[in-house]
């Protein structure tokens, strides 16, 4: 872009820009409860460990997280549900868990990209670490970074008000059919994908009736079975519609997260040429 002679620049706010805007607008105004946690994964980083140096296989900690989630969520399946109208409540039996990947445009340039892996309960933790690994490689048009279409249908929506375009979206958001088929059951972002060696917290966004974002990770002093020993401790913090789930249904969702991911769930067999 042109340099302007009073010393900034004037760039283009894309298509895709515009639409995610008017989505986070409609989206931000939803009821959510949020749990702030630190979970103690030093077992399961260890085995991550191990997987890289003994068998050259380096686990997607996002993946495993999900898988996790997953459990928790399948022992809890309000956390799947989305309400339908005034009256009714849609559970889902399978978990389809969005996360967000940073992929290429064609032009080169470095997005966002939420992608929403299917039926996480029934993959392994290198099932979907391969998935996360193959969408993280993708060339896209940056049209498709929000719509999956690579059309200029985009294009022609930002004709229509902004008024009417949110007043759609909200009632897009109410229809549990479409949120599973857009953006998954639950949203899962990682700040650690993104960005090293950052300690604390991230807030999720309150588009489904469960988010999760993990922030860093840090070392510190722990209690294990009475004695203080220094383990890795990861961020996260949980958003649940609180109109869908109590509040101590909530503690106890985010308390089994927090177990099975302080077993290492879900690495125990891996191997390289599973």
């Amino acid at each position: 872009m042109p340099k302007n002679k009073n010393n900034y620049t004037v760039r283009k706010f894309s298509v895709a820009r515009r639409i995610l805007s008017d989505f986070n607008d409609v989206a931000a105004k939803f009821p959510r409860v949020q749990g702030i946690v630190e979970i103690d994964i030093t077992d399961a980083r260890k085995r991550i460990n191990d997987l890289k140096e003994k068998e050259n296989y380096n686990v997607s900690l996002t993946a495993w997280v999900a898988k996790c989630i997953s459990k928790a969520v399948k022992e809890n399946p309000r956390l799947n549900s989305f309400r339908k109208g005034g009256r009714k409540i849609i559970v889902f039996d399978n978990i389809d868990i969005s996360v967000m990947v940073e992929v290429t445009t064609k032009s080169g340039k470095h997005v966002p990209f939420n992608h929403v892996i299917r039926k996480v309960e029934t993959k392994s933790v290198k099932d979907l670490t391969d998935e996360i690994r193959a969408v993280q490689t993708k060339k896209i048009e940056e049209t498709e970074q929000l719509t999956r279409d690579s059309s200029n249908f985009s294009g022609l929506i930002m004709l229509i008000p902004k008024k009417i375009r949110q007043f759609f979206i909200k009632k897009l958001l109410k229809n549990p059919f479409y949120v599973k088929k857009l953006i998954g059951t639950v949203g899962l972002t990682s700040l650690g994908m993104f960005a090293k060696n950052i300690h604390g917290w991230a807030i999720p966004f309150p588009d489904r009736t469960c988010n999760v974002a993990l922030g860093g990770m840090k070392r510190i002093g722990w209690e294990v079975d009475g004695k203080l020993q220094t383990r890795d401790i990861l961020c996260a913090t949980f958003l649940v519609d609180h109109n869908l789930v109590d509040g101590a249904p909530i503690a106890r969702f985010i308390s089994r997260v927090a177990e099975v991911m302080g077993q290492a769930y879900g690495l125990e067999d891996i191997t390289k040429t599973d």
